[in-house]
């Protein structure tokens, strides 16, 4: 098998050193690269990640039809590898978990407001999955969604921990359970809850390592049945789905590369 770069695939990761030496500002890229930044808390990082998108690649193997490229994954690979060699952003939530299971199983209202605003690198994403009682056995999240028929809706009542976006991303990406009587596994739905709801109450919680991390204390959010994603009670599906997802972007090897 050979594992040598494409000349196609060798002038995009050409492409994007360039990029990344023309843009380098300490504003934007940790001089220590093994601290991998997946976060754009910054006005800077921001603007940096509208950069990125208006190269055309955030969501570069997404389908045509939202906005892709339908690039091979491998496009994806050097992109991320690039810029944790530099101590860059990532390309965020969006553009895996949140955008590409979206894509799967999103109703249309989510796919006409999220997929375009991902894709141009506007909008960021807190994910909500740990609870007090559901760390490593994420499936036994307590937080409860009760539904509201009379705003054809949901009421969400509970908390999360380690939600490491949430004091600066714009929407919340959450597990809920729709159905208590159901086995852990089931009767968990996702959702998708603005930031800036009043329900919402948002806590630091600062590391041993000095990063910020979160609680999230819900109080009657209401969340409409057009930011449910997917079917009721398949949230726990949705979840594993996006969890391969993200573990494609959380080990780069670029900055052991960068040390070397």
């Amino acid at each position: 098998m050979d594992f040598e770069l494409s000349p196609e695939e060798e002038a995009f990761r050409q492409e994007v050193e360039r990029f990344l030496a023309e843009n380098a500002s300490p504003e934007v890229m940790d001089p220590n690269p093994e601290q991998l930044s997946q976060t754009v808390e910054t006005p800077a990082k921001r603007a940096f990640m509208r950069k990125v998108a208006e190269r055309g690649w955030l969501g570069m193997s997404w389908p045509k039809a939202y906005g892709g490229q339908e690039r091979s994954g491998i496009y994806d690979f050097l992109l991320t590898e690039a810029l944790s060699r530099w101590g860059a952003p990532q390309c965020g939530k969006g553009v895996g978990i949140v955008g590409k299971t979206i894509i799967r199983h999103g109703n249309e209202t989510l796919k006409q407001y999220f997929l375009p605003r991902i894709i141009r690198g506007e909008i960021e994403f807190a994910i909500g999955y740990s609870e007090p009682q559901a760390g490593s056995d994420a499936a036994n999240m307590q937080l409860r969604a009760t539904r509201d028929e009379a705003r054809a809706g949901w009421v969400l009542r509970g908390q999360k921990i380690w939600t490491t976006s949430a004091h600066f991303a714009d929407w919340y990406w959450v597990g809920a359970r729709t159905d208590p009587e159901a086995p852990k596994h089931k009767g968990i739905t996702l959702f998708l809850v603005r930031m800036d709801d009043p329900g919402l109450d948002v806590r630091a919680t600062h590391t041993i390592g000095d990063e910020r991390t979160n609680e999230v204390f819900f109080d009657d959010v209401y969340v409409s049945d057009d930011f449910v994603v997917g079917e009721l009670n398949r949230g726990w599906t949705y979840i594993c789905e996006a969890l391969d997802l993200e573990r494609f972007a959380m080990m780069p090897v670029g900055p052991l590369e960068k040390k070397i």
